[in-house]
């Protein structure tokens, strides 16, 4: 599979085939990292594996999809971020609920609100209601998101986190902020423009999960053992 997928003329194979790796590598080291972490990392870090551990089967999957058809919709992409979104939001408060107690309702609403956000995009691309209003709606659940990260109480409580851990928090913050920022302008590219979900597009929400995903989990393991030792 891989070998067919490496073939230079076809970038968004390859670039499948790396995200495959690339998470199920980050995810093997996440799993490890349970080992050696400290028992109140445990959860932030077993949120980070999980998550990547998903995004390499649907990854798998869409390699072998694309390779068999040369082509492929954005529905099994869905599929993971369904999962794989509120997985690393609940893991951002998670990490900030270790430098102080954060309120279970923090949890739930953002949790909540990440699945809304994915839900949004899906039914917009399925058209089950209108497109544009699908990314509007996603952006707003996205935009609260990143207020409770900004300005509620994980915020502050991470004034008070240790060096190491304020470091992180700024990563996950701005890997949530930027790298999140790029999804749905894809989407108004894919689904509102009418572009489609072709190799261009593809190959983009691809390279960018291997930031929004790899480097967002991988953050919480590196503070952990920051933390440690």
């Amino acid at each position: 599979m891989f070998a067919s997928s490496f073939q230079t003329s076809d970038i968004t194979g390859s670039t499948f085939a790396a995200a495959t790796m690339g998470c199920l590598a980050a995810s093997a080291l996440m799993a490890l990292g349970l080992t050696w972490v400290s028992e109140r990392w445990r959860i932030p870090v077993a949120l980070g594996a999980v998550a990547l551990g998903i995004s390499a089967v649907f990854y798998m999957s869409a390699d072998e999809l694309w390779l068999a058809g040369g082509k492929l919709s954005a529905g099994p992409r869905f599929a993971a971020w369904f999962a794989v979104q509120p997985l690393l939001v609940a893991a951002a408060y998670f990490f900030a609920n270790i430098a102080g107690p954060v309120p279970a309702g923090v949890f739930w609403r953002s949790t909540v609100a990440a699945f809304l956000m994915v839900l949004c995009r899906y039914l917009g691309d399925a058209h089950i209601f209108n497109p544009t209003l699908g990314v509007l709606l996603s952006i707003a659940f996205w935009l609260y998101i990143l207020g409770e990260l900004y300005f509620g109480r994980m915020a502050e409580v991470m004034r008070k986190a240790s060096q190491p851990m304020q470091m992180g928090y700024f990563w996950i913050r701005l890997i949530m902020t930027v790298g999140w920022a790029v999804i749905p302008i894809l989407y108004f590219v894919d689904v509102v423009i009418g572009v489609g979900y072709g190799p261009v597009v593809a190959t983009l929400y691809t390279i960018a999960d291997l930031v929004n995903l790899i480097a967002l989990a991988l953050t919480y393991l590196a503070v952990a053992g920051k933390e440690r030792y």
